[in-house]
């Protein structure tokens, strides 16, 4: 591609990244244009509990139940330190409101733009009364942000010096993809390493994508972190055009409003069976529901999206899951191995428990895909199978045949059998039931149950009634799981026709070394099932 070309691509990204109001944005403005209202810290303080304490921790100290499983790491609310704002100080309650309402892209931190306006204000009072700061100082002006200038090839050029004279190479490298000299030594206010984000994925920035939402940026600094202010530094002309040129290092703008946060999946009826081939009619003619993910663990590509759609007859429900994955990942062999997976959670109780796999007061089931286990429907693979050439001198699993065809009589060799010939008496997971040591597989899909994080426990063999097929192809996986809607265990899951239930799903990508909470999830979603006619 011709330098001149790229540069014309880069505009046209540009543009469209400068265009267009997002519904938060829209949203955002409401609340900046009128006085913030005040809200009930005592109500947040309830819906806090629900809704944000498994991650910043019950008393907003940043240590909840899931703060091990993330990374960026929850922030500690009693410091009064915040990454997004519009001053230079403290954060504005509008500043409160609008992450409360859009989350925190490339974080673990969602939307909870479904909540209604008033329990976010009460948010917002809430997580102002768990710091003394917010008492003891005042909150600077916002940043002014007057009308921006068109973009234009000279803005760019002025970007483009400023990037590289104000230092923002130094972090985010010199092609924008948080790779500079000075990247792997940085950290922020609470200690933890810092990751320069990188320009180049996506549009899509974390105190927002737009022009305007850059050039705040610029003027406020991001707090708690290296990212200074550049108020005094650069002038309003520079900062535009520096604003400019970073949104112009973007590969792609930034994805659109497809992916929802928060939405319902109708679970349509249809008359005969459900199948669990992915390519089936009924899964080619399904219409397929975006949903937005969050990565728990801060990796170079997102899984930014799910995509999900259902059936059910009356006597069992169908789920399919896509998402884009461009390196099939179906070995767990070595240790360096880590496997794609996904999963669907639901409630076992009519009350709707944290999404982050549940509660001591709300269980979930869990159904769990396995792109090994989808391997192993086909041939168990075992070390053997990764290392033809090992060394084994173990009886049990070697077996006595003749060297060549006519050899003489006892002129034998010792040769690896097969691992589901082998006796399970001297292979303990096997002889102990452990579904992960079977070498013959029913389905590519555990059945498991959770009260919250570290609790994740495996049903008995008799009660691994999901059955699934996973097929990889053109860099995108689609998993299809199917279970009886009324079983007679009461640690699943019972669905009936008619009603609506919480969903939340998972992704892994072994590419990137997703394994355990190391994932992209979803808030819970609605399950919706059409009555039978």
């Amino acid at each position: 591609m011709t330098r001149t070309r790229s540069a014309r691509i880069a505009f046209a990204v540009l543009v469209a990244l400068v265009g267009g109001i997002s519904a938060f944005e829209s949203l955002r403005r409401q609340a900046a244009a009128q006085n913030p209202i005040t809200g009930d810290a005592a109500q947040g303080k309830a819906l806090y509990e629900k809704k944000c304490a498994v991650c910043h921790g019950a008393e907003g100290m940043g240590n909840g139940k899931a703060e091990f499983v993330l990374f960026p790491k929850p922030r500690n609310f009693t410091k009064g330190i915040f990454k997004i704002r519009s001053t230079t100080t403290l954060p504005t309650d509008t500043d409160l409101f609008r992450t409360i309402t859009r989350g925190i892209p490339g974080t673990a931190m969602p939307s909870w733009g479904t909540l209604t306006e008033t329990q976010r204000w009460n948010l917002v009072a809430f997580v102002k009364s768990l710091s003394s700061r917010f008492t003891d100082e005042q909150a600077g002006p916002p940043v002014a942000i007057p009308k921006p200038p068109p973009p234009s090839p000279t803005l760019l050029s002025l970007g483009k010096y400023y990037y590289t004279e104000a230092g923002c190479f130094d972090c985010h490298g010199m092609s924008g993809r948080g790779d500079g000299p000075a990247a792997e030594t940085l950290k922020d206010e609470w200690g933890y390493p810092i990751v320069p984000y990188d320009f180049t994925i996506h549009g899509r920035m974390k105190a927002g994508s737009r022009i305007q939402d850059l050039y705040r940026t610029l003027t406020a600094g991001i707090g708690g972190t290296p990212m200074p202010s550049y108020a005094d530094s650069l002038d309003e002309q520079q900062r535009w055009g520096l604003s400019y040129y970073v949104l112009s290092l973007a590969n792609e703008p930034a994805p659109g409003p497809a992916a929802q946060e928060v939405t319902t999946i109708r679970s349509g009826f249809v008359a005969g069976t459900i199948p669990t081939d992915p390519l089936a009619a009924l899964w080619q003619q399904a219409k397929l529901v975006a949903i937005q993910t969050r990565t728990l663990w801060l990796r170079v590509k997102e899984t930014e999206s799910i995509r999900v759609a259902s059936f059910h007859n009356g006597h069992q429900i169908g789920i399919l899951l896509e998402w884009d994955d461009p390196i099939m990942n179906h070995e767990t062999l070595r240790h360096e191995d880590f496997r794609d997976a996904a999963a669907v959670q639901f409630p076992t109780q009519e009350t709707e428990p944290s999404h982050v796999m549940g509660e001591h007061a709300g269980p979930v089931n869990i159904w769990h895909w396995k792109a090994d286990w989808e391997a192993d429907l086909a041939r168990y693979r075992d070390v053997q199978n990764r290392y033809p050439g090992m060394g084994n001198d173990f009886y049990p699993f070697l077996e006595r045949s003749p060297v060549l065809l006519g050899a003489p009589e006892g002129d034998l060799k010792e040769v690896q059998m097969r691992t589901s010939t082998h006796n399970p008496t001297y292979l303990t997971g096997w002889g102990a039931g452990n579904l992960f040591s079977l070498p013959a597989r029913l389905t590519s899909v555990e059945n498991l149950n959770a009260t919250g994080l570290g609790t994740l426990t495996s049903q008995p063999a008799e009660h691994q009634t999901v059955r699934g097929h996973g097929l990889w192809a053109a860099g995108k996986w689609r998993v299809v799981m199917v279970r009886a809607l009324q079983t007679e265990n009461d640690r699943d899951t019972q669905l009936t026709p008619g009603s609506t239930v919480p969903v939340a799903f998972a992704v892994w990508d072994g590419a990137q070394g997703d394994r355990d909470g190391r994932k992209a999830v979803t808030v819970w979603q609605w399950l919706a099932l059409q009555p039978k006619p």
